[in-house]
């Protein structure tokens, strides 16, 4: 992908470059998306966030970084908040 592009679902399926920014972006499945946290299929203890703009990542077999937007930051914060107010209440019942 070139600067200036993302990828989204494509025409028939798969994915392709869209242009621009995918938060910007008017083609199903793209547009703003958030910061989401779901359950974790193969840790029943764990979670994944999905972060839909990332600046940089690396990736080692012991840890992972991440560069994100203060924003972005923002964003997680919420949803993890949310997360755990979530878990908080399904524990209680």
């Amino acid at each position: 992908m070139t600067e200036g592009t993302h990828q989204g679902p494509g025409v028939y399926g798969g994915l392709e470059a869209h242009r621009g920014a995918r938060h910007a972006c008017s083609a199903p499945d793209c547009g703003p998306q958030g910061v989401r946290i779901s359950p974790n299929p193969d840790d029943e203890a764990g979670v994944l966030i999905h972060f839909p703009d990332v600046d940089y990542a690396d990736t080692q077999v012991w840890s992972v970084d991440v560069g994100l937007s203060t924003d972005a930051l923002r964003e997680l914060r919420d949803a993890i908040d949310k997360h755990l107010d979530t878990q908080k209440m399904e524990n209680n019942q």
